[in-house]
């Protein structure tokens, strides 16, 4: 008998191992759970919507999301930052090589199987410096990210915004985002607890360098902060230029909404 594989809002099990990984898909995923923290903290399935026991089973068909304006903020009408949060190689300029094959101090993620999304430096398409990150989708895997992990302790408590340039090209999204987002999670061994994240207000098509910007309040209990970008299906996106710092903790002046979600706490 198969066991019962429904699946509550917030959660998600392990994707089951697949048949004859290469060494390049073994080494995207650093740990099996964090596939799974990230599909969690995306909200998959919408409150009680359970999956199918039959895995052969057609998923039921969802009804097409408009996109949302990104939240495009120009420098100019960003507000003042209170402190700045250090990142390590923001602007993507290092050569030393990351682990298991990310930038340096960066790591990549991809929801599962086959390898689907690439992560490369690239020094002809750049907003500044020397180079930028560019995430190219290769595969059917319907999303892949790359992030930091920064130190919880010191920020519970303050709102810290997470801003970074991006350009896109062809990204069309599917039904987990509409293109290219920024993410900032709190975490907690392991586990989202409140999450900012462009999804269904990700840039989606061709654009050119423009800064976004996110904004979370840290809860008291987080301990980790996860800081990057996501790629929804099909496209390539750069990312250049990466900034996390203190704010005060009221809208910013020219910001569009951000998808923000405080419901998702580890269970």
């Amino acid at each position: 008998m198969r066991p019962n594989r429904t699946r509550r809002r917030g959660t998600l099990a392990p994707p089951p191992a697949r048949q004859g990984a290469g060494p390049k898909v073994r080494a995207a995923f650093p740990a099996l759970r964090r596939v799974a923290v990230l599909a969690a903290a995306l909200a998959i399935l919408p409150a009680g919507q359970a999956v199918a026991s039959d895995p052969a089973a057609p998923a039921p068909a969802r009804p097409a999301r408009t996109p949302l304006p990104p939240p495009a903020v120009p420098p100019d009408k960003a507000a003042r930052p209170l402190a700045g949060v250090p990142l390590v190689n923001a602007g993507f300029e290092s050569t030393v090589p990351g682990k298991l094959g990310a930038p340096e101090g960066w790591w990549v993620i991809q929801h599962a199987g086959p390898l689907s999304y690439t992560f490369e430096p690239d020094a002809a398409v750049r907003r500044g410096g020397e180079r930028s990150l560019r995430v190219r989708n290769v595969g059917p895997e319907p999303f892949g990210a790359v992030y930091q992990v920064v130190q919880a302790a010191p920020y519970r408590g303050r709102t810290l915004r997470f801003s970074a340039w991006v350009r896109t090209e062809g990204t069309a999204g599917n039904r987990f985002g509409a293109g290219a987002g920024l993410k900032l999670h709190s975490m907690r061994g392991g586990y989202p607890l409140d999450v900012a994240e462009m999804r269904r207000n990700a840039v989606h098509g061709t654009t050119e360098w423009t800064r976004y910007e996110i904004t979370l309040k840290i809860p008291q209990e987080a301990d980790q902060l996860e800081a990057g970008l996501v790629l929804f299906g099909p496209g390539t996106a750069w990312l250049d230029d990466a900034a996390l710092d203190v704010v005060e903790s009221r809208p910013v002046a020219g910001a569009l909404p951000v998808e923000q979600d405080a419901s998702r706490r580890a269970r």
